[in-house]
This record gives C-alpha cells, sequence and structure tokens, in this order.
C-alpha cells in the first residue's frame, strides 16, 4: 500500500491530486458526520484528556517554600526591568489559586516579569496559601473589592510596560505569556492581545469574541476543536476576555483603567476592548496563547443571581455607553452572520495557493513567500492553501501566529464561494496550471497573480547548457510553453528578478509584471575580520543548481584556494546533501547538513561563496549572507538580479581561475573586505528590506484588484 501511494505521489500531476483528495475529502466528512452524530447526541468528547477540577486537598502549602522563583524574585528586587506586570484578583477558591500559581512557575521568569495578586479578603485558605508565596507581591483588602477595582488596585501598584490581567481559576499552558508579548511587541498598533481559551476537557471555550449591535457579546469557536483551522490563527477581533489579556500599561492609564461604572465585575474587558480601539489601536486574539479556565469557578453561572446578575445589569451600560459604535460598525445579532461578524475586521481575502507550507529556514523561496504573506497580512485577510504538509505542524504554526489562516486545496471551491475573495496567488506552475482554470469557473471576479518565483524554464534551459543534456533542453521548452500560457492567463505576473521580467515581457506582451525578489531582514555584522575564519557555502542541495554549485567548487576552485589559505576550512550546509557530496568530508572541509540556526557561522565565517552556474531569479543565500554583511563571490549567473558591482557590493568570477583569486583577495585583504561588508549590507537595505518590496507587493495587487473592479 505504502509503495501504490508512493508511486501515485511521484506519477500524479498536482490537478489530478487535487480530484482525488476532494474525493476523499468529501467521504471523509460524510463518515465523520454519520459517526458523529451519536455522540453529539449522548454527549462527550472523545479522545480528549479532561483535567481534574482542583480541591482543597490537593493543596501543597509547602509545594513553594525553596522554588527557584524565591531566587529570581529576589534578584529582580525594586528593578525598572520589569517587562509585565500579571495581576490575579482572588476571592477565597484558594484551591484554583494555587493550580494558577503552578502553572506560572513553569512559563515566567521572575526577573523580568512579577506577579501580583490583589486578595480580596478571602476566608478560605487562600491567605496562608500567599504568605508562603514569597515571590508574589500580594495585596491584601480588608473587604471584597470586587473585580474591577482589585484589578485597578493591582494595575496601580503595577511596574511593567505591559499589565497581563489573569482569573485565578486558570491554568496557563506552555509558551502562554511569550506569545502574548511577542504578538503585541510584533506592530506598534496593537493595543491588547487575549488568548484561547479551553474547558478542562480540552474543547474551546473562546477563540476571541464577538460584540452584536445591541451590546451582546459571544465567545467565537465555542464547543470546537482547538486543532480546527478556523481557530488557530491570529485575528483582529471586537474584544478578549480579562480572564487572559494582556496590554500596553501606558493605554489602560490614558482610558483610567476598567471603567467603575462596570463594578464590580462584567463587561469591564468588553468596554476596555472598545476603549482601546477608539485609542486607534487594535485588540488580537493569540491561538498560541493558550489557557485552561474552568468558568464560573468563583462567580457561579446563574445571571439570575450573585455576581453572575451583573452581566446583566452591565450589558445594558455598555450598549447606553457605546451605542454609537454599536450602529455604525457591528452587525444586528444574526448567528448565521457569525462567521461574517469574527472576519469583519480583516479587510479583503487573499487566497496563496503553493506547493507546501513555507519552511523559510531550510530554503530561500520558503523565506521569500513568508515574507510575502507576512505583508499581505497587514492589511488583508491571508488564506495560505498549500498542496502538501510536512509531518509536524511547526512551520504551519508560524503562519497562524502571524494571522494567516490556512485552509486544505481541497477547500478551494467553499472558500471562493463563501469568503470576500478578490485575488488569488499561485506560486509556481505545477499550482498554476491546477488553479488558475479551477479558480476562474467558480469565480471570474478573482484577480489572478501568477508567482513564477523562478522562470523554470530558464533554469532549465542554462542548466542544458552546462551539462549538454537534451532532455533539460526539451524540459526547458516544455516549461516555456507552459509558463507563457500561465502568464498570459493572469492578471499580474510576479517574477524574481529583473531578467527574469526581461525574458517575460517577451512571452507574455501586455501583461503587468512586478520583480519581487528574495526578502531580507537586516541583521547584526556580527565578529570583526581578524576574529572571523573559513568559508561558508549555503543552499538546499536537493535543488539542482546547488549541488553542481559545490561539485564545481571542489573539484574546480578549491584546490587552487587551498594552496593559498592553508588553514581556511569551508563549510556546506544544506538539506538533502547526496552521498557523493557527503564524501567531500574531510579535515578542511565540513558538510555539516541542515543547521536550524545559521546566524553563528554568518556572523564568524568571512567569505561566503556562491559558484552558481545555472538558474533564474534572485538567489537568496546571496542577499542572506549580505543581511549580514558577509562578503560574498559568486558568478555572473548568481549575482544576477542582484544590481551588484564587482568590487563594490560583491565579488564577481565566472573561471576557476578568477574566482579562486578573488576568494584569496578577500580572504586576506581587510581592506576589500571592510568595503564589500559595509557595501552589501546597505545594497539589501537599500533594495531587499520588507519594507521596500512590500510597496511593490501591495501596490501591484490593489491596483490589479481595483483594474476588475472597473472593468
Amino acid at each position: 500500500m505504502g509503495r501504490l501511494k508512493k508511486i501515485l505521489q511521484d506519477s500524479l500531476s498536482l490537478s489530478s491530486k487535487l480530484f482525488l483528495r476532494g474525493l476523499y475529502a468529501s467521504s471523509s466528512r460524510k463518515l465523520n458526520t454519520l459517526v458523529s452524530f451519536p455522540r453529539r447526541i449522548l454527549g462527550g468528547k472523545p479522545g480528549v484528556h479532561s483535567l481534574e477540577t482542583p480541591t482543597v486537598l490537593a493543596i501543597d502549602f509547602h509545594a513553594f517554600d525553596d522554588h527557584p522563583a524565591l531566587h529570581q524574585a529576589a534578584a529582580a528586587g525594586n528593578s525598572a526591568d520589569i517587562q509585565t506586570s500579571i495581576i490575579i484578583p482572588v476571592f477565597n477558591k484558594a484551591e484554583f489559586t494555587f493550580q494558577c500559581i503552578r502553572s506560572l512557575l513553569n512559563e515566567i521568569d521572575f526577573t523580568t516579569t512579577e506577579v501580583i495578586v490583589v486578595d480580596n479578603a478571602s476566608t478560605d485558605g487562600t491567605p496562608n496559601l500567599l504568605s508562603r508565596c514569597k515571590f508574589l507581591r500580594v495585596i491584601r483588602n480588608e473587604e471584597n473589592q470586587g473585580f474591577v477595582d482589585a484589578c485597578n488596585q493591582g494595575a496601580a501598584a503595577a511596574r511593567g510596560e505591559y499589565l497581563l490581567f489573569l482569573n485565578n481559576d486558570t491554568e496557563v499552558l506552555s509558551g502562554w505569556l511569550r506569545h502574548l508579548v511577542e504578538t503585541i511587541e510584533s506592530q506598534g498598533a496593537i493595543g491588547a492581545v487575549g488568548s484561547m481559551f479551553l474547558y478542562p476537557n480540552g474543547s474551546i471555550q473562546e477563540a476571541g469574541s464577538i460584540v452584536w449591535q445591541d451590546g451582546g457579546a459571544q465567545h467565537y469557536g465555542w464547543g470546537g476543536s482547538p486543532d480546527d483551522r478556523r481557530f488557530t490563527f491570529a485575528r483582529e477581533v471586537d474584544y478578549c476576555s480579562a480572564a487572559s489579556l494582556l496590554i500596553r500599561t501606558e493605554l489602560f492609564q490614558q482610558l483610567s483603567g476598567f471603567d467603575r461604572r462596570f463594578a464590580p465585575a462584567y463587561y469591564e474587558d468588553v468596554d476596555l476592548c472598545f476603549g482601546v480601539r477608539s485609542l486607534g489601536y487594535k485588540v488580537i486574539y493569540q491561538p498560541m496563547s493558550r489557557v485552561v479556565h474552568y468558568e464560573g469557578a468563583t462567580a457561579g453561572r446563574d445571571v439570575n443571581r450573585g455576581m453572575k446578575h451583573f452581566q446583566i445589569v452591565n450589558r445594558a451600560k455598555f450598549a447606553e455607553k457605546w451605542q454609537e459604535v454599536l450602529k455604525r460598525e457591528h452587525f444586528p445579532r444574526d448567528l448565521k452572520r457569525v462567521d461574517q461578524a469574527i472576519h469583519k475586521k480583516l479587510g479583503p481575502t487573499i487566497l496563496v495557493f503553493d506547493e507546501r507550507i513555507p519552511s523559510p529556514d531550510r530554503d530561500a523561496g520558503s523565506a521569500r513567500m513568508l515574507m510575502v504573506l507576512k505583508t499581505l497580512a497587514q492589511w488583508s485577510h491571508v488564506v495560505f492553501v498549500p498542496f502538501n504538509r510536512p509531518q509536524g505542524i511547526e512551520y504551519e504554526q508560524v503562519l497562524w501566529k502571524e494571522g494567516i489562516e490556512t485552509a486544505d486545496a481541497w477547500d478551494y471551491r467553499l472558500l471562493l464561494k463563501t469568503r470576500n475573495v478578490r485575488a488569488a496567488i499561485v506560486s509556481r506552475p505545477a499550482v498554476a496550471a491546477a488553479m488558475i482554470p479551477r479558480i476562474g469557473r467558480v469565480n471570474k471576479n478573482v484577480a489572478i497573480v501568477f508567482d513564477m518565483v523562478d522562470a523554470h524554464f530558464i533554469r532549465l534551459r542554462r542548466e542544458s547548457q552546462v551539462s549538454h543534456d537534451e532532455r533539460l533542453g526539451q524540459a526547458a521548452e516544455r516549461y516555456r510553453k507552459l509558463e507563457t500560457r500561465l502568464a498570459r492567463a493572469s492578471d499580474l505576473i510576479w517574477c524574481n528578478s529583473s531578467e527574469d521580467k526581461r525574458v517575460m515581457q517577451v512571452e507574455a506582451p501586455g501583461k503587468r509584471i512586478e520583480v519581487i525578489p528574495t526578502i531580507h531582514e537586516l541583521h547584526d555584522r556580527g565578529k570583526q575580520f581578524a576574529e572571523r575564519r573559513d568559508l561558508l557555502f549555503v543552499g538546499n542541495l536537493a535543488h539542482t543548481p546547488n549541488p553542481d554549485a559545490v561539485h564545481f567548487f571542489m573539484r574546480d576552485i578549491f584546490p587552487l584556494v587551498a594552496n593559498s589559505l592553508r588553514e581556511a576550512r569551508l563549510f556546506i550546509v544544506g538539506d538533502n546533501a547526496s552521498p557523493e557530496i557527503l564524501a567531500y568530508a574531510s579535515e578542511h572541509v565540513s558538510v555539516t547538513g541542515y543547521l536550524p540556526n545559521l546566524e553563528p557561522l554568518l556572523q564568524s565565517s568571512r567569505v561566503f561563496i556562491a559558484p552558481i552556474r545555472f538558474g533564474a531569479g534572485v538567489k537568496g543565500k546571496i542577499g542572506e549572507a549580505m543581511s549580514y554583511a558577509l562578503p560574498v563571490v559568486t558568478t555572473s549567473i548568481g549575482a544576477e538580479g542582484f544590481g551588484l558591482i564587482n568590487e563594490s557590493n560583491a565579488m564577481i568570477a565566472d573561471t576557476p581561475e578568477d574566482f579562486a583569486d578573488a576568494v584569496v583577495r578577500v580572504y586576506s585583504d581587510e581592506q576589500l573586505w571592510e568595503t564589500l561588508a559595509r557595501n552589501s549590507r546597505q545594497h539589501v537595505a537599500d533594495n531587499f528590506t520588507p519594507a521596500v518590496i512590500a510597496k511593490t507587493i501591495n501596490s501591484s495587487i490593489k491596483e490589479t484588484i481595483n483594474a476588475g473592479q472597473k472593468a
């Protein structure tokens, strides 16, 4: 069976795979409906671990007596370096508070984070428990001040740049705080960030929330699976619950804290989030930050009595305070419009189809795609649709955290019919061939962007000329016809280099063509010349130009270099090394395979080599090296599309003798090395950073969409 699956994977086109997967998905859904119907009738959620509700007997009053957190908190003292102040209001329920604190100890560093517990005159074991937690800052009230006043009281005593309000009936899960802080620091426009809330049985309690026009609030995702991709990506929302809500301290102070008209509790968090948006900031739901919430553990669940009654009372106050905003920006209550209401802040939808989930630490094309997705996500709702996924979900989680939704390829019809899709980006020829006709049949109003990445036929033609392989020449001609047909069927064409654009202007005259090269953040320069040594090559060795470059260097260039640089080692870094490349390993050559973090090598190597003999588009490995101010020696093909000047921002040489001479010169001449390092990094800053390329990405798509509307 496995062998048959492998044969089918290798032989079937993407169109055929898409058709078969669609049939499989449809039959699976029907089967799941039949299987799950009895479960829905009988209740329960199979296969999900249920956490035990904490009990008084489970409290270990000595658990924290000599905890490392004591030493961290003592070291912090009155430090001004506190980044986050976690504020936990409590009233009785010591067993929940104990469990909450225990979960926090695995997640926070008390040298940068403080925990302030405001005890609202608890009468159970809470004072005894808190007295033993010397790493906490405890505020003890003689009377129960209620949730609103207790939170304001804790915030007034806080020292952090951020305030994080947390209920005591929660357990924080791995990465909870880190993901909240990283999200709010990713954009200055983000004012507050909330978590995904889970029930103890593992189902969703809240995945961001909706506020209807009448002031009524609704938790999105209630009862759903935390693995459902509708709930796994970050997005702007109406509000997030203050049971786990991070906010900038300066904004909280601008708003004068939680509004006391909502005291003692309920709707104060909805009001706060509306206040954040009134100041021009976003409220973001971040699903990578997760907490288990024992809902109602303190206030109960009956809205007709006790504290819970204020949920009804305060809703009316909230609706009155924000009536103009509710009328102008929110939908009338309609459960059929839940999906529309939760996505209303995300802008137009752009679908992006590609062969697989980007793995930016493994290849330059993935790094480019990730930057494109992040750029688009600043103003639109991006849904990334891969044809293949790796075994784990780590790469997909990177997209979710950036606010990028992912979907299955066979759901393209549903997406095109139910979402406000304005454009579809189809990346690479095989994907474009499968999707362009299908998109047109479902929705003719969607603008098509053909992202060539690099022109396959140019790369294959050049490889054929180097290898003298006629079959590659024939493949190049087939790709030329395919890529030309796809370009002519598209509304916008993205190329990877100016050379690719020049060729495509001949093949697809009259079409709008823009250059979207590899995109690079600027990095720290690392070590100085005298502290550096060795040569570095980086590239995915499954991509044919890269192993050819290694063989070319080792066969024709390295012997010449080794004569002059006897102490220099060569590091060959990249996934999918063949036995022939592995055989180059020696005292002076290290074949490392894939490395998850290249920064140490980029900041300590002296020369980056890219002896590329064929290829197309801009070579990401070269841009990455230059972004670290690491001098590059490459060929005319390698330099293509970068606008490089020999001996100014790179060394360009094509013969083995000239290439070897360039490597030796850069390695030995500190003045030349400094010139190349400085100029190459500046060249990236001027031409290849996200801020620079974003202008072309955004303007080209927006103008193409608008042109389609006018047509």
